[in-house]
This record gives C-alpha cells, sequence and structure tokens, in this order.
C-alpha cells in the first residue's frame, strides 16, 4: 500500500512539476488548410535557438521573416506559468520559444497569430521598396521605415512596455538590460534611439 502511495504522489508530483502538454495547435490557431504552409511573419531574434524569448530580444541572430517552419508542439508548466512553443525549420534545426504572457500581455494563441502565418512571404513584403526591404533582412530598422516595415523587422514591441501600437514610440529590448526606442511622427519612423549607450 505504502508503495501505491509513493508511486501515485511521484506520478502527481512530476505531471505538476514537469507540467502537462497545452492543448494549444498551431495549425488550428492559424486556421492552416492542407494546402497551406507556417511562416515567420518577422525576424525572429535569438542567442540560443532553444531557449528564444518571446520579448524578441534583438540580440543575436534571427529567423528571417517568411522562414518555412514545421510546428512541433506546445508545452505548459504549472510553476512558471510560461509555455514552451517547439517548431523546426526545413534544415530540420529546432527552435524553443518561451512565451511569458505577463511580458506579451497576450494568450499563447494570440502570440502565434502575432508570429506565425500562412501568407506567403511574397504578400508579407508586397510593396515593400527593395532597399528598405534589403535593411528588414538584415534585422535594422531606420528613419523613413513604416510601423508595418518596422513589425517586420524587429516584431511587435513587448506589450509591458509599448501597450498600445498607435504609440508614437515603441520600445525594443535590445538585450535583457537596455533597449531601444523607435520614434514614430504618424506611421513613419522618425528616430532610433539606443539610450543606453
Amino acid at each position: 500500500m505504502r508503495r501505491l502511495m509513493l508511486a501515485m504522489f511521484a506520478v502527481c508530483a512530476a505531471l505538476f512539476f514537469g507540467g502537462c502538454a497545452d492543448p494549444v495547435v498551431m495549425s488550428e490557431v492559424l486556421q492552416q488548410r492542407q494546402d497551406q504552409k507556417i511562416y515567420t511573419r518577422y525576424n525572429l531574434w535569438y542567442l540560443n535557438p532553444a531557449e528564444i524569448s518571446s520579448l524578441n530580444i534583438q540580440q543575436g541572430t534571427f529567423l528571417p521573416l517568411g522562414s518555412e517552419i514545421e510546428p512541433v508542439g506546445t508545452s505548459y508548466s504549472y510553476i512558471t506559468g510560461r509555455s514552451k512553443l517547439t517548431f523546426r525549420d526545413l534544415s530540420g534545426r529546432e527552435y524553443t520559444i518561451d512565451f511569458d504572457p505577463g511580458y506579451r500581455l497576450c494568450s499563447l494563441r494570440d502570440f502565434i497569430a502575432q508570429t506565425f502565418t500562412t501568407e506567403l512571404p511574397e504578400e508579407l513584403t508586397k510593396d515593400i521598396p527593395a532597399a528598405t526591404l534589403e535593411r528588414i533582412r538584415a534585422g535594422q530598422v531606420v528613419a523613413g521605415m513604416n510601423r508595418r516595415e518596422v513589425m517586420l523587422a524587429y516584431g511587435p514591441p513587448p506589450a509591458v512596455r509599448t501597450p498600445n501600437l498607435r504609440n508614437e514610440t515603441w520600445i525594443y529590448w535590445i538585450s535583457p538590460t537596455a533597449t531601444v526606442r523607435v520614434i514614430f511622427r504618424g506611421d513613419t519612423v522618425r528616430n532610433v534611439l539606443n539610450i543606453n549607450e
């Protein structure tokens, strides 16, 4: 009897501390048809592909916008209150995003819809001038870009720092302790300020 109780306790502890699978399915969130593929909606920045921050901290390298990906799965930890979203690119390299709803101020489903798309890469970049597209593909934001182009290069700013996309200033992390401010006048970037230097 004691062994049975210990075994049941061990199973419950493993489920509680290890987390359980989250029922979020990327293809369902994106309403993917069988003939559609899934792509990144913007440049996904990372230092370690196994530990990508959902804040999309602008450091290291990035998986370019329009990269075709294949979902692997999601999981949730009751200990941290965070979800993990795992996918792989066409080369088979695996990536895991550590999703923290406290910083993104949205659900995992909303985050997936903001980060991935079934829209073709050509449609994402339609009507963007070649010189601007080159900057976006290099992960750069410069004066003269519009909000859509900034979103493609940097992704949406973390809602905890920029709660409204109509704000004239979008704040992005460039490291865990430093930020950059993208300042707009109307729809156009007026300046990009790194006040940490």
